[in-house]
């Protein structure tokens, strides 16, 4: 299958993957996604607020058909999800690796962060409060398997921190996407 034009911006809850993602639809006029929005309304049901999943791999399915059924072809996207989810026991999961390979992202981005602002993040957000060491578990293998995915698809990536100026992902889009043009 040929890479269809996504950005895959991945990360933990509370990393800022939205808020970002807002800030590169406006500036370069491209669609933003959430995954977990697409698999709800593909399964439609609303959205948990827990971060717990009871069918982590089934929701996949879900993703995938969403994408196939609004994504076209000759624009580009940017989709927020993760490489990794916390199951309903609370235990750090993989998503399968042959969801990576249904969507067929052009790139990664990873956004990652202090886990204490993340824990601060989704307090305020969710009046939840998290295990700190969980978090940065959490963000550790979320880490390692986007650049596992990355090197398994051979695309781009970029790990950028939210505490960092934004220029670096701008640059990395700008790239990105110039070089479409000119294949």
């Amino acid at each position: 299958m040929s890479k269809r034009k996504i950005i895959f911006v991945g990360g933990i809850h509370g990393v800022g993957k939205t808020t970002l993602c807002k800030n590169i639809e406006s500036r370069y006029n491209i669609k933003h996604f959430s995954a977990s929005n697409l698999i709800a309304e593909e399964k439609t049901e609303e959205h948990l607020r827990n971060k717990q999943v009871k069918n982590i791999a089934g929701n996949q399915d879900f993703l995938v058909t969403a994408i196939n059924k609004y994504f076209k072809s000759e624009h580009w996207y940017l989709l927020d999800g993760h490489f990794c989810l916390l199951n309903k026991d609370n235990e750090i999961t993989k998503i399968p690796y042959s969801t990576y390979e249904d969507i067929s992202p052009s790139a990664i981005l990873i956004l990652v962060d202090e886990p204490e602002n993340i824990y601060t993040r989704l307090s305020l957000r969710d009046s939840i409060k998290y295990n700190l060491a969980l978090l940065r578990s959490f963000q550790e293998q979320e880490i390692d398997y986007a650049d596992y995915i990355k090197d398994k698809l051979n695309i781009p990536y970029i790990m950028y921190n939210t505490s960092e100026s934004e220029d670096k992902i701008y640059t990395f889009i700008e790239d990105l996407v110039d070089k479409a043009v000119c294949e």
